[in-house]
């Protein structure tokens, strides 16, 4: 009777999963597994990405998360059939056989579907002797009465499947969302008129009207107008430059101050920015055939015991053969890797990190060389107030008063290096009546001082700037900006209406805070350091000094960068880059280890392995240090996996022992592992983010 019960049950799981399969539309059941807190994660992302962090959404249903990919959805719903089984034989075994019973349809429906797979694999010979130890482990599971362990193994192997298909659907980044950021349309200039016309729809030797504050969307050169542009995403250039009629100009950039019209020369995927995405496209396919380590040992693993199995079974009988099936050298991994390395992803999530390719933290403990982009890596967008200079009787606290009063509506870096130091000397700005960006890339500024009642213009601005207007500059001033720029640092100066300098303010890059305790970090590993930059190479040597950095790579190009990545690597070094541009994404690409920082430009985080949320350098060392303790760790794993199955080989040939005594044996086994790869959520305090 009981026989005829699991035919039945396993018969009708059978047919329904046939019958699902054949189903055009077929609707899943609503089974689910897999790591909600990543899920979470990944849909506070989108939600980071596309603006939905902000919007009120009424139906509480609603799925901000990234859609599944068909294989991902398929090992979900599988998975959800298998740990629903297992749920359904528990509480059966607590309370009535009739419930426990009401689970075998459900083991029968993936019996049917690893069966089909074991059909799909005959013609492509992937990894043909995993499923077919997978089917016939858990086939004879199930005729020898080990229903619950059935489940379990099902349960694990599509557990595996699920994040397996996860990493690859995170890998294949939509890389259209490059031109995410800019508008979907654009102002043509038509007939002396600005029309707005969808961005589409130009065509080369079209005139646009780029205004201050807008992205520019095409390649192309300005015909008229003057502006400052900031475009250290795309050349890694750390300070914003004056643009002019004739200069090119570059889709991704944004555009200061200013207003400029461009002749379209390229758009779209013809852009820099669009053969960047196009490299990455190309070579996107690689790191995603690379086999996990867990992957590997499982494959050799399981053709090792079946190849054991089949000798044994003409000596021993069908029951022995079965026991030796479940020895599993390396099998155990199958659930164990990927586990573990989840949970060392969902550790490295909850201090402010996305790992976004489990593959890349498992890469980590072999980096040797690290490389730093310097601008909006090392250093933050927003430069520093270094030192002032006043003359001609001015004092230091006008020309501070001057200049960030003038440059109080402006939004570029420097504009908010000068109002940041003002405010935190608690100065009162003057009115700003009137603002004029005029030729010379310069501010003339209107300011009203209230206290006397009368106006003050006064002219903020460039060397170039003040050179135009003919403006005398003294010798210590002077000896400034050499200095300055010999250590990458700009100057702003001063002058007033009548064409007598008040002053120059220097502007230092600002070092993220936690750089040189993290390059320190780094050494102690014994992670040789580099800077890469596209500046010039005093101020890079200067930078790579005052941090400790080993060596450096100065006024690299754009699409040079990925030239010392592979230079490094031809000499045996195993290589993570760190950056945040559009030009570092080749490099990112071609990197062991890529990472990047949030808010850093769209398509460096999206080519990125890793993203920090917080910009804080320090999580790199920390990050690898997790790298080698996963490989400690996964060594165990190993080791553990290897001695149980050595038992159990010793155990059939030397003591007789049979089917039951091997499922033990492999799942104590599986059981000391699985608690190897969980021991990591336990033992990891959650870091400071800041």
């Amino acid at each position: 009777m009981s026989l005829l019960l699991t035919l039945a049950g396993l018969t009708l799981g059978g047919a329904a999963s046939f019958l699902a399969d054949k189903l055009p539309d077929k609707t899943k059941l609503p089974f689910a597994g897999g790591s909600q807190l990543t899920d979470k994660i990944k849909s506070q992302w989108v939600q980071r990405k596309t603006g939905l962090a902000n919007t009120k959404v009424e139906d509480k249903t609603v799925e901000t998360s990234p859609k599944m990919s068909p294989a991902e959805t398929e090992a979900a719903h599988q998975q959800g059939i298998a740990l629903s089984a297992a749920s359904l034989l528990v509480i059966g075994t607590i309370t009535t056989p009739v419930v426990a019973w009401l689970g075998l349809p459900l083991l029968g429906y993936n019996v049917t579907y690893l069966l089909r797979k074991v059909w799909h694999s005959l013609h492509n010979q992937g990894n043909f002797s995993v499923i077919l130890l997978d089917v016939l482990s858990i086939v004879f599971a199930i005729f020898l009465g080990f229903f619950f362990i059935a489940a379990l193994l099902f349960s694990a192997i599509f557990t595996a499947n699920r994040l397996i298909a996860r990493t690859e659907r995170e890998a294949q980044t939509d890389f259209s969302r490059i031109f995410g950021e800019l508008s979907d349309t654009v102002w043509l200039l038509q007939d002396g008129a600005e029309i707005e016309v969808p961005l589409s729809s130009l065509n080369a030797q079209d005139v646009i009207v780029v205004h201050a504050g807008d992205m520019i969307p095409v390649d192309g050169h300005i015909v008229a107008g003057e502006g400052l542009i900031d475009q250290h995403l795309l050349t890694g250039e750390s300070q914003p430059v004056e643009k002019k009629v004739s200069d090119p100009v570059l889709t991704s950039t944004l555009l200061i101050s200013g207003s400029l019209h461009i002749v379209v020369e390229k758009q779209g995927s013809e852009t820099i920015t669009g053969q960047i995405a196009k490299t990455l496209e190309h070579a996107a396919s690689f790191k995603h055939k690379v086999q996990s380590r867990g992957e590997y040992l499982v494959e050799q693993g399981a053709f090792y015991t079946l190849l054991a199995s089949g000798l044994t079974l003409p000596f021993l009988g069908l029951n022995k053969a079965v026991a030796i099936s479940y020895s599993g050298f390396g099998y155990q991994m199958r659930m164990a890797a990927p586990l573990m390395v989840l949970n060392y992803l969902r550790i490295a999530s909850r201090n402010g990190i996305l790992v976004k390719d489990g593959q890349a933290l498992d890469t980590l403990h072999s980096v040797d060389t690290v490389i730093f982009d310097k601008t909006g890596t090392l250093t933050e967008e927003t430069p520093q107030v270094e030192q002032l200079i006043a003359c001609h009787g001015f004092t230091e606290q006008q020309l501070l008063h001057y200049a960030a009063s003038a440059e109080q509506r402006q939004k570029h870096p420097v504009a908010q290096a000068i109002t940041n130091y003002v405010q935190q000397q608690e100065m009162e700005l003057l009115v700003l009546e009137h603002s004029e960006y005029v030729i010379g890339h310069g501010l003339l500024a209107t300011l009203l001082d209230t206290a006397k009642q009368q106006n003050i213009r006064v002219k903020v601005g460039s060397q170039r700037f003040i050179q135009s207007a003919n403006i005398e500059v003294p010798d210590n001033i002077v000896h400034m900006q050499h200095e300055a720029g010999a250590k990458g640092h700009s100057v702003v100066y001063v002058a007033s209406e009548q064409g007598q300098l008040i002053g120059a303010i220097e502007l230092r890059p600002a070092l993220r805070s936690q750089a040189k305790d993290a390059i320190a970090a780094l050494h102690k590993l014994g992670i040789k350091v580099y800077i890469i930059s596209g500046d010039q190479e005093k101020p890079t040597r200067h930078l790579a000094q005052s941090l400790g950095i080993d060596a450096y790579f100065s006024e690299t190009l754009p699409q040079d960068k990925a030239k010392h990545v592979e230079e490094l690597q031809a000499q045996g070094r195993k290589v993570c880059f760190v950056g945040d541009g559009i030009n570092d994404s080749v490099a990112l690409q071609k990197a062991d280890v890529s990472v990047s920082l949030h808010g850093a430009a769209t398509i460096a985080q999206d080519t990125a392995d890793i993203v920090l949320m917080t910009p804080n350098l320090s999580h790199i060392p920390y990050l690898i240090r997790m790298s080698k303790e996963l490989d400690t760790r996964m060594t165990l794993s190993e080791q553990l996996n290897m001695g149980s199955g050595a038992v159990c080989v010793s155990g059939v040939f030397l003591l007789g022992m049979g089917t039951s005594g091997a499922i033990f044996l492999y799942s104590a086994g599986l059981l000391t592992n699985l608690g190897n790869a969980l021991l990591p959520l336990f033992i990891h305090p959650e870091k400071s983010n800041s």
